[in-house]
């Protein structure tokens, strides 16, 4: 889920947790109506024209505030920042791809297993230690994992689009990993700014012959996915300037039980009991880890 997100390191709390915890539970909750609304949106529009939509708003958003905070565009380390904005873009691309074909709520638990796998790829690539606490995280995900995709035939759509929704978790988890290199150098600002450019340049690149001029509801929905993703940024942002990272973390895990909630009550998609098991294992070793790693710190 951290693509979708202006991604800070860990800053020490500022003593406003209450406000703190309430801009984290509305960023999550913004979380989940993106992408019920880019749900509702890839219905007639084709997955590539969602994405351009919502990133050139996010764009605009990072635009106005680069320019506010006078922030110039200057870039380090252009390999590895090349590396996380394009495994952002492909996780977008997935992730809202996901989201026209299964259910809401099984698509961002799919996409929340990226913290696991992040901590997994961690470790051959930042060296990282291993130890027996991710070792036991990565097994717990990877059951909810069989959990999930288990309850579906892998030949047909929705199978497909499961390993689609997988597929944006295991490219949000490369993003991460190069986010940890690029972030030494590059501000935060300025990455979300660089993975929201290439994100619709790439869009618009990629986008097939099926793009159509939204008619003013289609346009509402594109606008509106647009403009609750980058509230949700800059909530989130917010929140973790005013909590303890590990803490920020954990409320983040929320946006995979409010699009549960959400798909049922928009879409009549209630989980069965499989994937509410699956999904129990995956936040649950997501959330682990988080608290995990904020006692070491």
């Amino acid at each position: 889920m951290a693509e979708h997100g202006i991604e800070v390191s860990r800053i020490e709390a500022l003593p406003d947790r209450r406000r703190g915890v309430a801009l984290m539970v509305t960023g999550a909750l913004c979380f989940a109506a993106m992408a019920a609304l880019a749900k509702a949106a890839s219905a007639e529009i084709p997955t590539f024209e969602v994405v351009a939509v919502r990133s050139a708003v996010t764009l605009a958003v990072m635009e106005g505030l680069r320019r506010r905070l006078g922030a110039k565009l200057q870039f380090f380390d252009l390999p590895i920042l090349a590396s996380r904005t394009i495994a952002g873009f492909v996780a977008i691309a997935c992730y809202f791809h996901a989201l026209r074909i299964i259910p809401l709520g099984e698509a961002v638990l799919l996409n929340s297993m990226s913290p696991v796998l992040t901590a997994a790829g961690a470790v051959w690539f930042l060296g990282e230690k291993m130890t027996w606490f991710r070792v036991v995280a990565i097994a717990i995900s990877v059951t909810g994992l069989w959990l999930l995709l288990g309850a579906r035939d892998l030949g047909t759509l929705q199978g497909q689009g499961a390993l689609i929704g997988a597929a944006s978790a295991l490219a949000s988890a490369w993003a991460l990993i190069s986010l940890k290199k690029a972030g030494k150098r590059n501000r935060s600002l300025l990455i979300v700014w660089a993975l929201a450019l290439v994100s619709t340049v790439g869009s618009l690149l990629f986008a097939d012959s099926r793009w159509q001029v939204p008619d003013g509801q289609e346009a509402f929905l594109l606008l509106a996915t647009g403009v609750s993703a980058a509230v949700a940024q800059l909530l989130m942002t917010s929140g973790y300037r005013l909590l303890d990272a590990s803490e920020a973390s954990v409320y983040g895990f929320l946006t995979p039980l409010f699009s549960m909630v959400l798909g049922g009550v928009l879409f009549a998609e209630w989980p069965h009991q499989r994937a509410i098991f699956g999904g129990v294992l995956i936040l649950g070793a997501g959330i682990g880890l988080a608290l995990r790693v904020g006692e070491r710190k």
